[in-house]
């Protein structure tokens, strides 16, 4: 029997896709080539299928067969990942999570219960209107998916007041690579061993399959106040964060950006949400900070122009998602987003200044988000560059991972950043985390080779 003929017998109400198009394009996520990897487009792989589950007892079901016919898993939310983490690269079957996108509201607890296929756009939709919003919003939060977005942990633009998206999790239903379902109960607060919900943030589909999640959500702000500063340094800016935050000053996004290499100086937007006051009492807290530091405000429409226009580029990826990340005419280009201790922060920076000096690129972006230790790149350079982008890339990583941080804080490890899990773990560390893939996928069939598992 061929084997999506038995999967067909194993689960007759599974919809399943076998066209070449349609197999293409599901067999890759938003990782490409230009971003110093040259290497990618070979060795990815068109998967068997591209099934559609539309409930956990189908995604159950599919993992079963998994594991009885030798067939890897990749589960699929928007495809809007930047680190390989849903890329095909052997004898698989992509799980497109997209059709479990129920959503169910607890105004009262602030909860939402959500499917791992709902969009971040349409949880955020269905808590309007009850007076509340997600705590969780990304560049792509038209695109990325409930399950996608904790199988990376990621972080938003209000991540100032909520934090990673994993910190909003309550409970969650998963299903664990024998097909067994685990489901975990909603509290705020608990204190009954391993917490088995957050087990799975962050791993990227490797141990289980997120299926349904209930979130912590936050009220809709009454006020919100939107300002933009010039600074003279990039440095002081840094200054300015620390600062902030030993005050007290409360923020819902903080975002740093460099306007050229030193001695160049930087632009500081920062958003206050609260209720009716309050909002507007920690940004004039925050402009006093940024006087005494020589900063000077910008015109209020080119911050809430920027503020407002924060989504934009993934919607326009949602519309030609084939053509994303690809540099004009075969230009590299690639990012990184560091965790650095405050105190090696200077150090870094410079490490990875001297890393684009070497390999002849230029500094695109540098900027902080948030809190003064995420540190992010952007570098780009000519046709040819790749390699002097993956080792810049590599590089600073490195630095982050020397100083006590860590390579990411973001958008996942996937398969791009897979070969420096054991330096961010270290032996010990990384033989733990395999042993728990061994124990919850012992037939290593959920989304092998990424995450260095």
């Amino acid at each position: 029997m061929e084997p999506l003929d038995s999967l067909h017998a194993a689960c007759p109400s599974l919809s399943l896709h076998a066209d070449a198009a349609t197999l293409d394009a599901a067999g890759a996520d938003a990782l490409r080539a230009s971003r110093g990897r040259p290497e990618l487009d070979g060795l990815r792989a068109r998967p068997l299928a591209l099934a559609e589950p539309a409930s956990t007892a189908e995604v159950a079901a599919l993992v079963r067969w998994a594991g009885t016919a030798g067939v890897a898993i990749v589960p699929r939310g928007g495809g809007s990942g930047l680190m390989g983490g849903a890329a095909v690269f052997g004898r698989a079957v992509v799980a497109d999570l997209r059709q479990i996108d129920a959503v169910t509201v607890d105004a009262d607890a602030c909860m939402v219960r959500a499917g791992a296929g709902a969009t971040l756009r349409h949880v955020d939709a269905a808590l309007a209107e009850h007076g509340l919003m997600l705590g969780h919003d990304p560049w792509t939060v038209g695109v990325a998916t409930v399950g996608g977005a904790l199988s990376t942990n990621g972080l938003g633009y209000l991540g100032a007041r909520a934090g990673s998206f994993g910190t909003q999790l309550r409970a969650l239903e998963a299903v664990l690579g024998d097909g067994r379902v685990v489901r975990t109960r909603p509290a705020p607060a608990r204190s009954t061993g391993l917490d088995l919900s957050h087990l799975l943030v962050g791993t990227e589909g490797t141990l289980g399959i997120i299926t349904e999640a209930t979130l912590a959500v936050l009220p809709r702000p009454e006020e919100r106040v939107i300002a933009q500063y010039r600074l003279p340094s990039f440095s002081a800016g840094v200054s300015v964060a620390v600062a902030l935050r030993r005050a007290g000053v409360r923020l819902a996004c903080l975002e740093l950006s460099a306007e050229g290499p030193p001695p160049a100086t930087a632009s500081l937007l920062l958003v206050s949400d609260g209720l009716r006051g309050e909002a507007a009492l920690h940004a004039e807290r925050a402009a006093r900070s940024i006087r005494e530091a020589g900063g000077k405000p910008l015109p209020r429409a080119s911050a809430e122009a920027q503020w407002n226009d924060r989504h934009a580029i993934a919607e326009r990826w949602a519309s030609r998602p084939r053509d994303w990340q690809s540099g004009p005419g075969g230009e590299q280009f690639d990012y990184v987003h560091l965790g650095v201790p405050l105190h090696a922060l200077a150090a870094v920076r410079e490490a990875a200044h001297a890393l684009v000096r070497e390999h002849g690129l230029r500094l695109v972006e540098e900027g902080l988000w948030h809190w003064p230790e995420l540190y992010s790149l952007v570098v780009g350079g000519p046709v040819g560059s790749a390699a002097g982008v993956r080792a810049t890339v590599d590089g600073v990583c490195r630095a982050a991972q020397d100083a006590g941080g860590t390579m990411e804080y973001c958008h996942g490890v996937g398969w791009k950043l897979a070969h420096l899990m054991e330096r961010e773990h270290g032996a010990a560390g990384l033989d733990a985390l395999r042993r728990i893939k061994a124990a919850l996928d012992p037939a290593g069939i959920l989304n092998p080779g990424k995450e260095g598992l």
